[in-house]
């Protein structure tokens, strides 16, 4: 097995933990808890298996933490000037693109927030 095979592998204990922290993430977006959800999940779960992405596939959304004292503005297009359309609290777990954008990363469609409050959560792997 190649190191590259190797990293791609999920014990089922991973596998296990990782669904439940999907599962903790829409519940707590659900009852308006400190965590916050996005419509796209982690991995998708097909009965008791997680689908990766391919392996040598590039990774296109990653958990962030927001990291902004009066919370985090979503805005319409990735720029100051674009229309604001929600917040995060200071805190909150968000799932975003992996690349920027005038410095703001894409939370979903015509949702994004500035890259320079946004801090990569690495204990989970990027999709």
């Amino acid at each position: 097995m190649t190191a590259t095979a190797a990293r791609h592998t999920m014990s089922p204990r991973r596998i296990a933990a990782r669904t439940a922290a999907v599962a903790a993430l829409s519940a707590a977006a659900l009852l308006g808890g400190g965590l916050t959800a996005q419509a796209a999940a982690p991995a998708r779960t097909t009965g008791a298996a997680v689908e990766l992405a391919p392996t040598g596939a590039l990774a296109t959304q990653c958990y962030y933490r927001v990291n902004a004292s009066g919370g985090l503005l979503i805005r319409s297009g990735p720029g100051t000037g674009y229309s604001v359309v929600g917040s995060y609290a200071n805190g909150s777990t968000i799932l975003a693109s992996a690349s920027t954008t005038n410095g703001f990363r894409k939370v979903g469609t015509n949702r994004w927030v500035s890259s320079a409050y946004t801090v990569r959560i690495t204990s989970y792997p990027c999709e």
